[in-house]
């Protein structure tokens, strides 16, 4: 990560305070910074029993702690209501993370994490600003089967951007609402330079993900579109703790 991005984060730590919510505490981002959480994930009046319906899945969001936004916790993004098919997030006051994603949709017991969680933003970002660049140079990551590792891999380096917010037109039943575009690279070179791959993250105030894009070599490989609101939950855990915990 670079030094500027370590020093800026500390900073904001200082600054960055607890305020005693009724089922714990709550991170209060300082003045002129808002607490990124509330555009990577579904708000809490609506995750309770709403999910995103999409093509060619849906996304169902869980938060543990499920509140609006205890200093740590992590998040589950699962692309079915069987649970088939996820991400896994992490964060805490200084940054939000990738730890897991599955392997093979049809068994959730095979996936892929990282060694150590892979930091994409920060927690605290300016208001209608940009948030600060971040540069990871170890993205190790595991192969799991059956709940236990078997390979060891790693993605190059990587460098994550995350775009100022901007009002967008989500289409289907959201309409317009504010959002941000996560840039995540990687397979990039030693000087994080040269990315081969691009994945982007539309995430909308209040709906979390509701559009995603892979290019590789700036072709668009894969893109999914989660645009309408309905209600349900999913039904499916994950059964392995080390895709999460």
């Amino acid at each position: 990560m670079r030094t500027s991005s370590i020093v800026s984060t500390a900073l904001l730590l200082v600054l960055a305070g607890l305020v005693q919510a009724q089922d714990g505490f709550i991170l209060e981002c300082p003045a002129g910074h808002t607490d990124v959480m509330k555009y990577f994930v579904m708000d809490q009046a609506r995750r309770t029993n709403k999910f995103m319906k999409g093509r060619p899945n849906s996304l169902y969001t869980e938060v543990f702690p499920d509140r609006d936004f205890a200093a740590r916790g992590h998040w589950l993004w699962l692309k079915s209501a069987t649970g088939h098919g996820f991400d896994v997030k992490v964060f805490d006051e200084g940054h939000v993370y990738m730890r897991a994603t599955e392997l093979t949709w049809t068994d959730n017991t095979s996936f892929k994490r990282f060694v150590k969680d892979l930091p994409i933003s920060e927690r605290c970002v300016p208001e209608g600003k940009a948030g600060p660049e971040i540069k990871v140079e170890d993205t190790r990551y595991d192969y799991y089967s059956s709940c236990k590792p078997y390979k060891l891999s790693k993605l190059g380096t990587a460098v994550n951007d995350l775009d100022a917010p901007a009002l967008m037109d989500v289409g289907g039943n959201v309409g317009q609402a504010w959002t941000r575009v996560l840039h995540y690279h990687y397979n990039c070179d030693e000087q994080f330079r040269n990315c081969s791959d691009e994945e982007q993250f539309y995430l909308a105030n209040g709906f979390g993900l509701w559009q995603w894009k892979h290019y590789r070599h700036g072709a668009l490989m894969k893109s999914t579109l989660m645009n309408e609101i309905e209600a349900g939950n999913a039904t499916g855990k994950l059964p392995c703790e080390d895709s999460y915990r």
